[in-house]
């Protein structure tokens, strides 16, 4: 009768690793839909990288990643935004001040104004509206890089922020 007993679990463990290696290993949903949605994005690793290092990507679905993606550029716009307030603290000359000063209220525009009418027009499905409003965002990096005629500090950091911003406005397109 103990050879039964051993014969079934032998029989059940086995039964249990063919069901096992029968059926296909599926990505999360949301993963799927960050690598459809980027694939499709002219800053495909950005993209990924953003979108995949949210915790809320694995559910989100298009809406919700949009949201994300506007999330990381409003967080890189106010760190952006910070430094260049705190540059200008210690300025010397005019012409710096200037330039500077330029960037704070491009970018201040942009924190202020634009990216939470961007939000808010996410939020209402007023994709028309929030692409027009993200448009402007995507600007204000290059109005702040100008004002250095080709001698800029900071052409790396303001050439982040356009990435990502334009990254995000093209997720807006799909909706």
């Amino acid at each position: 009768m103990n050879i039964y007993i051993y014969l079934f679990a032998i029989f059940v463990v086995l039964s249990q690793i063919q069901i096992a290696l029968s059926q296909t290993i599926q990505s999360p949903p949301g993963s799927s839909l960050v690598q459809r949605l980027c694939k499709r994005n002219r800053y495909q690793a950005l993209c990924i990288s953003t979108l995949n290092v949210d915790p809320r990507s694995k559910t989100s679905n298009l809406q919700g990643l949009a949201s994300i993606s506007l999330d990381a550029t409003t967080k890189k716009f106010n760190v952006t935004l910070t430094y260049y307030i705190s540059v200008l603290k210690n300025v010397r000359g005019r012409v710096d001040f200037e330039r500077y000063g330029t960037c704070i209220e491009e970018y201040g525009a942009a924190v202020d104004r634009f990216l939470p009418a961007v939000k808010a027009d996410l939020k209402a499905k007023k994709y028309p509206e929030a692409m027009s409003e993200m448009k402007d965002v995507v600007a204000k990096p290059g109005y702040c890089e100008d004002q250095f005629a080709g001698e800029s500090p900071v052409t790396a950091r303001n050439k982040a922020v356009h990435d990502i911003a334009d990254m995000t406005a093209d997720i807006i397109k799909t909706l």
